[in-house]
């Protein structure tokens, strides 16, 4: 299984670049997780890497927030009629993109092998993969705690630890991390992590901290 990130807010050399996170997942499905603020970055992106944003198997949105959701209409440009797997808000306005909205609403199983931690406080949810490696969370912002979504996915899952914690952590307190840590195999802080976050788990777990930006690509 692959992860390609078509967007963080860390630059890559050759990508464009802005505040937002987006991954392509490619493995038993292919889809992408949240969208970026823009199209054209994640098209831009998608043709440096080498891919087409198009035949998507289906999207996940993580919560409506403008930078994850704005690429969104490209998506649905691309590909019509796609499931979206997103918490309760604007799904109407996710219809008019061409997208067919599943509303989340429960931890479970979205496809084989993918789950969702659901909607935690009713807003945000991450999800994880079933890879050769072990479990793969990925997460959009973690407003509820990064450590609960985790931790959410795994008792969904049957898993008992995370091979990677991929995404936006947002600011998280080294005592989330610690947390985190005992969970998961490898951490990988992007998006609204924080430096302070990046520095920490690097120093403090250098054997499970992994690096990514605008354009990483990760083989599992």
């Amino acid at each position: 299984m692959m992860l390609f990130v078509l967007n963080d807010n860390t630059p890559g050399k050759g990508f464009l670049n802005d505040w937002g996170w987006s991954v392509l997942v490619e493995g038993k499905s292919r889809f992408i997780f949240d969208a970026d603020t823009r199209g054209e970055i994640l098209l831009h992106n998608s043709r440096v890497l080498g891919f087409s944003l198009r035949n998507l198997d289906f999207a996940v949105l993580s919560h409506w927030h403008y930078d994850h959701y704005g690429g969104l209409p490209l998506v649905g440009e691309l590909n019509p009629g796609i499931p979206l797997y997103a918490p309760p808000g604007k799904g109407t306005m996710a219809r008019r993109w061409g997208l067919r909205v599943r509303e989340v609403a429960k931890a479970g199983e979205l496809e084989a092998g993918i789950w969702t931690s659901g909607p935690l406080n009713g807003f945000e949810q991450a999800i994880g993969v079933e890879t050769p490696s072990g479990l793969v969370v990925i997460v959009g912002c973690s407003h509820p705690g990064v450590e609960g979504l985790t931790r959410a996915l795994l008792d969904a899952s049957g898993y008992e630890k995370a091979h990677l914690v991929i995404g936006g952590f947002h600011y998280p307190t080294t005592k989330a991390l610690d947390r985190l840590s005992k969970m998961a195999e490898f951490i990988a802080p992007a998006h609204c992590s924080g430096e302070d976050a990046k520095a920490y788990v690097r120093r403090k777990y250098p054997e499970k901290f992994i690096e990514v930006r605008t354009g990483s690509v990760i083989e599992l």
